[in-house]
């Protein structure tokens, strides 16, 4: 194998987005000469279609991505850009490290500490979420198993032909939304050459060898649906510092081919148009889930958005992993500490095709998705439509609720309903309408900024406006409007800055601070002092 350069990273690290809502009546020309905020050489495209009305706006700057001078120009045209008349909504799409709280993590394992016990099995998670007595469940008429006739639709970093994936991947399908066509392949260039910051090459086939991974006879991994199909689609470089839009346009074209499910192995910021793409592959049938996140504590978008399923990580022992989030957004559980994947090992000659121990929610959230592939195609994809509509993500959601293995001691307020049970999802009876009517109420788009926010954080939104009101001194409609207004800058920094999201939310070390934090949160334009009359949190 040899690596090949990636084709645009050069550019992407010096390119700007900030995403519009307009009046949806307005087409792309009207839209660039009505923002006469957006710089001089900006190219306007919109997000999905037209007729949406989400438009991004996107050109170069001198700034690199993922460095506060970049994020305060970002926030600062954003706020320019609200101030036009034809604007309803605007947010930057900015690639963010969530960062740990230094006091959570000083508690915690290291990430690259020792496994569990148990973990030396090269097929231990898949004994651990029952897969092979899922296999054996008989299916009704119309149904297949071992997750045949189910697609998987997988935005991540591309695929690789590593032979553990053999024919799983439908490569008829496949899309490269960086590069703009139908080669989703992973062009594995090493960390150290990689123009994008934090990039994670082979990450696409690590976590689609859990979904569909074919056995080979010297590794003998398999895959938890070992004969479903599995759509590549490269949408990212690293899977924690990404461009959300590309995300959205990735859950958009899962959407528009007919795939059955979605599994997003990343996390970051989010903003309103992913949320709504995934709204729209929900309310056709679909099911889509993603990873909760790692060594930040809180659950990043889009597994905190209500659509959206949200899996933790455990191990080999049931324990979990101490670097996974936690908090009210986790659905459930799965394995994803020191877990057996179609990897890489890097050599000075290039990646060499291995298999590999790899850990984070990346790996929880496939094990969840492939046991979703595993039901859909135990039951037929389309039946299950037929019968559910818009529904079948929350018939889904109400099986692992009431299926899932709960093992002693567990806290269902972190860590979901419990670890995911394969062969008890196939062999429970369809939930029947009012089953559903009370998992599916709560599950649409948050209805507010304070709830988006709010459940990055494990609040609600009360509590959020709370907290936020509190230490900004504002209340009401004036709270909401100015909430409303920074929401996308509040979540960069609640994500980026444990030391703010401290002070902010008034935490035992925020109520002991004399003023706020100095960090590297220089990125911000400001927005506590110059908009919400609160001290300035860029200082």
């Amino acid at each position: 194998m040899t690596a090949t350069p990636i084709a645009g990273a050069g550019a992407r690290i010096h390119e700007m987005r900030i995403v519009v809502e307009c009046d949806h009546r307005l087409g792309t020309d009207d839209i660039a000469i009505m923002l006469a905020a957006v710089p001089a050489g900006w190219r306007v495209t919109p997000l999905f279609a037209e007729e949406d009305g989400v438009w991004v706006v996107a050109g170069h700057v001198s700034e690199l991505v993922g460095t506060a001078d970049y994020a305060r120009a970002a926030h600062t045209l954003v706020q320019r850009l609200l101030d036009e008349p034809a604007v309803s909504r605007a947010e930057a799409d900015l690639p963010v490290r969530p960062r740990p709280d230094p006091v959570r993590a000083s508690l915690s394992a290291p990430a690259d500490g020792p496994c569990p016990p148990g973990s030396g099995d090269l097929r231990w998670a898949v004994h651990a979420i029952r897969a092979e007595e899922a296999w054996a469940v008989p299916s009704p008429p119309g149904g297949r198993s071992r997750g045949s006739g189910a697609v998987i639709g997988q935005p991540d970093t591309g695929y690789t032909l590593h032979p553990n994936l053999a024919d799983a991947l439908d490569l008829s399908r496949d899309w490269d939304v960086l590069d703009n066509d139908d080669d989703a392949q992973d062009p594995l260039i090493p960390t150290d050459t990689s123009p994008w910051p934090g990039p994670f090459p082979g990450h696409g086939t690590k976590t689609a060898s859990v979904m569909v991974g074919r056995p080979t006879t010297a590794a003998g991994i398999v895959g938890v649906a070992p004969e479903a199909g599995l759509v590549p689609i490269r949408a990212v470089e690293s899977v924690v510092q990404l461009f959300d839009t590309d995300v959205a346009r990735s859950v958009a074209y899962a959407h528009s081919i007919g795939c059955d499910l979605v599994s997003l192995s990343l996390g970051g910021k989010g903003f309103f148009g992913l949320e709504r793409a995934i709204q729209r592959a929900v309310d056709s049938g679909m099911i889509v889930l993603a990873a909760a996140g790692n060594d930040v504590g809180i659950v990043v978008a889009p597994a905190s958005y209500p659509n959206c399923l949200a899996v933790a990580a455990t191990g080999a022992d049931d324990q979990p992993w101490p670097l996974s989030s936690r908090g009210a957004a986790v659905d459930v559980s799965a394995p994803g500490w020191c877990v057996w994947v179609a990897g890489f090992r890097w050599e000075d000659a290039g990646p060499v095709f291995d298999v590999v121990q790899e850990t984070g929610t990346s790996y929880a959230v496939a094990h969840v998705a492939a046991v979703a592939a595993l039901w859909l195609a135990h039951h037929g994809p389309e039946a299950l439509r037929e019968r559910y509509g818009s529904r079948v993500q929350a018939a889904f959601l109400h099986l692992l609720r009431t299926q899932s293995r709960v093992p002693a001691g567990w806290d269902a307020r972190l860590w979901g309903a419990g670890i995911v049970d394969a062969a008890a999802i196939l062999t429970a009876a369809l939930p029947t309408d009012a089953a559903l009517s009370g998992d599916a109420a709560g599950r649409r788009p948050s209805a507010s900024a304070s709830a988006r926010l709010g459940a990055l954080v494990n609040l609600d939104d009360a509590e959020f406006d709370g907290a936020v009101g509190r230490r900004l001194g504002l209340t009401g409609a004036e709270l909401r409007r100015a909430v409303s207004r920074y929401e996308g800058e509040l979540a960069f920094h609640l994500l980026e800055e444990p030391d703010f999201r401290t002070y902010l939310l008034g935490g035992s070390a925020g109520d002991s601070m004399a003023g706020p934090p100095d960090s590297h949160a220089t990125s911000s334009p400001g927005f506590a002092a110059r908009f919400l009359g609160a001290p300035d949190v860029s200082t």
